[in-house]
């Protein structure tokens, strides 16, 4: 069986694009930790603070 070769071709992507998207969703992923360790924190000190 043959696979339509067009088809896949209207899909792709060039490497500059996925490293462009790669690089938004690696920044979304450090925000992302770096809220979450703040918030961990946070917790820590009132723990610390109300104990």
């Amino acid at each position: 069986m043959r696979q339509d070769s067009r088809k896949t071709a209207e899909n792709m992507i060039t490497m500059e694009e996925y490293l462009k998207k790669r690089q938004a969703i690696k920044r979304q992923q450090a925000v992302g930790r770096a809220d979450r360790t703040q918030g961990e924190n946070a917790l820590k000190m009132a723990e610390i603070l109300y104990v």
